[in-house]
């Protein structure tokens, strides 16, 4: 697998995991779109968990939602550092935006190396 694979030790998994970095991380509101929270991990990767409620829509709209959330993490990934644990909250408007703008966005709110 490549550098824009995204790895089964790159999920966060466990409710502990979403609530340690939603409850000790830094957050970012990002316009309507989405909510980002972030915390170092002290591990050697990025981890990310996605969070897409029924508020959103039905179930095809909250996969698409999460589909392109992976798809600016699998992108901004080797970009991030330190190595942290991410959790994105997807919001309605999310699903209107293409991938470009909302990996633009997420990229500018978090701390990497540019």
């Amino acid at each position: 697998m490549g550098k824009y694979s995204f790895r089964k030790k790159e999920h966060l998994t466990k409710r502990p995991q979403f609530e340690q970095v939603m409850d000790q991380g830094k957050r970012y509101r990002i316009e309507n779109f989405c909510t980002v929270f972030f915390l170092p991990n002290g591990l050697d990767r990025q981890r990310l968990g996605v969070i897409a409620s029924k508020k959103i829509g039905n179930a095809v709209v909250r996969n698409l939602a999460k589909r392109k959330i992976r798809e600016v993490f699998r992108n901004i990934k080797g970009k991030i550092e330190p190595a942290m644990d991410i959790v994105i909250v997807s919001g309605r408007n999310l699903i209107t935006l293409p991938v470009s703008i909302i990996e633009r966005k997420i990229f500018q709110s978090l701390p990497v190396k540019r």
